[in-house]
């Protein structure tokens, strides 16, 4: 499977950076782990991927939200360059992460999803060097329950066989070979 790249150009989700790199770019020390369930008390909704693509490249709310992955079953979406800050964690240090979300929705195999999830994040930590132990929750910046299926242990999966699934991945070195940093 092939990364699709599909880079938001609006510039009102592109935060300023904090320490950037000598070239003017974010250096990720962090990868934060979304989806786009908004919460256990809703059912998956039957919005799609270019659903939410719609939303961030038309908002109706903040304009500065955006996260830079969005993993389906079948495809993977890379929608923003990943040294752009944006705002996708509530937290400060959290915006300065790279933002991976899952797709949930009643058509969309959960399990198929997790894995392209956690393939892509393997990629990424191999690319910046970021360690497993900063691979986090949005929970981890905000206390909002996200990814709050997972993190509640629904269809098989829990935060920690997300994270051995990651790390199976890096150790056999299978990654995504399309990954890259974006267009400026």
């Amino acid at each position: 499977m092939n990364i699709t790249k599909h880079i938001i150009t609006r510039n009102e989700c592109r935060l300023p950076l904090v320490i950037p790199r000598e070239d003017g770019r974010n250096i990720p020390r962090f990868i934060t782990i979304h989806e786009t369930s908004i919460g256990l008390e809703k059912q998956p909704a039957y919005k799609d991927a270019k659903h939410y693509i719609e939303l961030l490249e038309h908002p109706k709310g903040d304009p500065r939200v955006a996260y830079h992955f969005l993993c389906g079953d079948n495809q993977v979406w890379q929608l923003l360059p990943t040294w752009v800050r944006t705002a996708h964690s509530g937290s400060t240090e959290g915006n300065s992460s790279i933002g991976v979300e899952h797709l949930v929705n009643v058509e969309t195999n959960f399990d198929k999803a997790i894995r392209n999830q956690a393939k892509l994040t393997a990629t990424l930590m191999k690319m910046y060097g970021i360690h497993i132990s900063r691979v986090v929750p949005h929970k981890y910046w905000s206390g909002k329950e996200c990814p709050a299926r997972l993190l509640a242990g629904e269809y098989g999966w829990d935060w920690g066989r997300f994270i051995r699934t990651t790390m199976d991945y890096y150790e056999k070195k299978d990654f995504f070979s399309d990954v890259d940093e974006g267009v400026k």
